[in-house]
């Protein structure tokens, strides 16, 4: 009777010394994926494992590119709005969107002379709505630009090179949306290897790629 009890007690000890041990690599495996999911590498670091390096320096090399190109955008932002004060004699103090900056890089003035954007205006009224002169007209007002919001070139050369400046602004744009991206899928990559090295999936890959476009793209391989 007392050996049974014995051999009772001594699997319910050693069940429990089981449960603890899968409850702990339980806990570091989450915690080590927590880690890589904040910062790139770290779980892996805190496991002993190199490849916490890698991720860790990707991750400071896409933060300072993504620093660099928003910093560069807005120089060239910058850089665009005193380029029209000067050559396209715009209001300084005038609250320009987005649609009027590119307005200004298609046409030589906001005007109704040949080549300015009101005489655009005028022409697509007279197509919309050819025998209704009234029409028109609530067309032309709803849609031109009035003399408080005025610029013109001075020449098409300082008007391409305003073009070039505002292209500038979209590229470094798009580039720190698709670092972004890369940011992102690197703390993804780093979760799921950190994951990985924890449960010893050693046949678990993952990698990122960008397409045409720069968008990231998350791969994840399996090897049986």
């Amino acid at each position: 009777m007392n050996t049974v009890f014995k051999n009772r007690t001594f699997l319910i000890i050693l069940l429990l010394i089981t449960v603890s041990l899968i409850s702990a690599k339980e806990i570091n495996r989450k915690k080590y994926m927590l880690r890589s999911a904040i910062v790139p590498g770290w779980g892996e670091l805190s496991a002993n494992n190199k490849t916490g390096f890698i991720f860790l320096a990707s991750e400071l090399a896409l933060l300072s590119s993504r620093f660099f190109f928003i910093e560069e955008s807005k120089l060239k932002e910058k850089a665009s709005f005193n380029y029209a004060i000067k050559f396209a004699h715009i209001d300084p103090n005038m609250d320009i969107t987005d649609e009027y900056y590119y307005h200004m890089s298609r046409y030589m003035s906001s005007g109704f002379d040949t080549g300015g954007y009101n005489s655009r205006i005028v022409e697509i009224a007279k197509a919309k709505y050819p025998d209704d002169l009234q029409a028109q007209t609530e067309y032309i007002e709803e849609n031109s630009y009035p003399e408080s919001e005025y610029w013109e070139w001075e020449n098409k050369n300082d008007k391409k090179e305003y073009s070039i400046l505002r292209k500038r602004i979209t590229q470094y744009g798009d580039y720190a949306k698709a670092i972004t991206g890369a940011v992102i899928a690197n703390h993804i990559i780093s979760t799921l290897n950190a994951f990985r090295i924890s449960s010893h999936l050693k046949n678990l890959n993952a990698q990122v790629e960008f397409d045409i476009e720069m968008n990231p793209i998350l791969t994840l391989q399996y090897r049986f």
